[in-house]
């Protein structure tokens, strides 16, 4: 297992040709990483990334409320397992006081959205982005982020 991490941008949301919901990763070396996803995680993703404000607090907006106001805040987001086709994340935390890090394990969607939030960096572990990458990069699939300034 290797530990080595490779940071990752969020390329957009997009739907399969099956109508299942995904989320594409991108690494500086062009390997992409899809993440199948529920529709309502699709959608607060879709959402941020369009930059669609909702008129209350999302789950989303509430945990990151939440950790700013204890005093914390995210560092940095990690997807560091796969097992049985089942994506593990852990959302890194630093108090306000000693600034050491706290993971919380959470679901890849959540840190996610999360990260968007905060506008935090994304990490994978290198091991689970070889073994879970696209053999092709996939392309004109997603909704990305540049489609927010059109």
């Amino acid at each position: 297992m290797s530990e080595e991490l490779c940071s990752v941008q969020l390329r957009g949301v997009g739907e399969d040709r099956f109508g299942y919901d995904f989320v594409l990763l991108e690494d500086d070396r062009g390997r992409q990483l899809p993440i199948w996803i529920d529709r309502c995680q699709a959608v607060a993703l879709y959402f941020k990334l369009q930059s669609v404000s909702a008129p209350r607090p999302m789950t989303h907006d509430l945990v990151c409320n939440s950790i700013e106001r204890l005093g914390g805040r995210v560092t940095r987001v990690l997807i560091d397992d796969l097992w049985q086709d089942t994506f593990f994340a852990k959302l890194c935390l630093a108090s306000g006081t000693d600034g050491e890090e706290t993971q919380v394990d959470c679901r890849p969607t959540d840190a996610l959205a999360v990260a968007l939030r905060t506008e935090v960096p994304i990490f994978v572990r290198d091991d689970v982005m070889e073994e879970a990458k696209v053999p092709q990069p996939l392309s004109g699939d997603t909704e990305d982020e540049d489609d927010a300034s059109e």
